[in-house]
């Protein structure tokens, strides 16, 4: 599920407006390189939540948050390497009681592999003292909450399932949020991107990516058609 607006891409500030510069699709991102720019039109957003795109005949509703989401998940995922993180300058300490703490620091290996330094800090509190480069640290300590919480709730999948599961957590934090402005470049890296890649069509809880209307259902229902 969406996380709340509050929340930034990087630093952990409140701003809403999003510069290209400090964004997470640069102008520069290899992703663009190699894929088929397919002629499309951006019409704009609405609710500061959808981008509407034309393509031929079809208008398509793309859900940014979804998006963006699926898209920082696939490049996590792909990883080969460990993620890379940031050293905290202020170490930030994360209440999860004696069973959650234990049960977390059981995955050590794994949260070191995704950009996470933690290490136990006594009466069911951890320390974390790296943290993954796209997430600010209260970012970080809230995935490590949740992780925890869910392993206390029963969560027992084998490693793959895990890292995936944490995965998906990270890339909503990271994700560009509903309401938040963002600007031209953005879009058009966003749109480019769901527009060519057949497999991205949810999000990775499942939500759909985009909503297309094809100019046929649009006179049928002004009763054109």
């Amino acid at each position: 599920p969406e996380t709340p607006e509050r929340e930034a891409v990087k630093g952990g500030s409140d701003r809403k407006e999003m510069p290209g510069s400090d964004s997470l699709l640069p102008e520069e991102q290899t992703v663009m390189e190699g894929v088929q720019k397919t002629p499309f039109r951006i019409i704009g957003e609405a609710m500061e939540t959808y981008i509407i795109a034309q393509r031929g005949n079809s208008l398509w509703l793309i859900d940014k948050h979804a998006a963006h989401e699926r898209i920082l998940f696939d490049r996590l995922r792909a990883q080969k390497q460990e993620i890379a993180s940031q050293t905290l300058l202020a170490p930030q300490t994360c209440r999860l009681g004696q069973e959650g703490a234990a049960l977390l620091l059981a995955h050590l290996p794994l949260l070191d592999e995704l950009g996470y330094g933690v290490e136990e800090f006594g009466e069911g509190t951890v320390l974390l003292r790296r943290a993954p480069m796209d997430l600010s640290p209260e970012q970080a300590a809230d995935c490590l909450a949740g992780l925890a919480q869910d392993l206390q709730e029963g969560r027992r999948e084998d490693r793959d399932s895990l890292r995936d599961h944490l995965l998906h957590t990270m890339a909503c934090k990271a994700a560009i949020k509903a309401g938040w402005r963002t600007d031209p470049l953005e879009r058009e890296v966003l749109v480019r991107e769901v527009l060519n890649r057949p497999d991205l069509k949810h999000c990775p809880h499942g939500r759909p990516v985009c909503i297309r209307l094809t100019r046929q259902q649009l006179e049928r229902q002004f009763g054109r058609a």
